[in-house]
């Protein structure tokens, strides 16, 4: 008897769609984060600063000279980013729909 596995949908388009969808949302969340109205967490703050210092500056584990394996550590990054500014939209949400709960 043979096994057969399900093939699970590509999660990073998912990611990036979610966001791409959520864009006001994204840009919402980060104007309250300026103006002091809203906290992001400590982790998405230090994520997205690493993950954009890591893909501008030269300085890779696999540098970008390399065509195709250069570049893929930069979308790895690019990846992980996209996954914690999902949770970060979505935790977002969750914090505006209590504040019109509150009113």
């Amino acid at each position: 008897m043979s096994r057969y596995t399900v093939v699970r949908p590509v999660q990073n388009v998912k990611h990036g769609w979610h966001l791409l969808r959520n864009r006001k949302t994204l840009w919402q969340m980060i104007r309250e984060t300026l103006r002091g109205t809203y906290k992001m967490s400590v982790l998405t703050i230090g994520a997205t600063l690493l993950a954009l210092a890591y893909v501008i500056f030269p300085f890779d584990i696999i540098p970008d000279f390399i065509p195709v394996v250069g570049w893929m550590d930069d979308g790895f990054v690019i990846y992980l980013l996209l996954r914690r500014l999902v949770k970060e939209t979505q935790r977002y949400s969750r914090f505006k729909a209590m504040e019109r709960k509150s009113l």
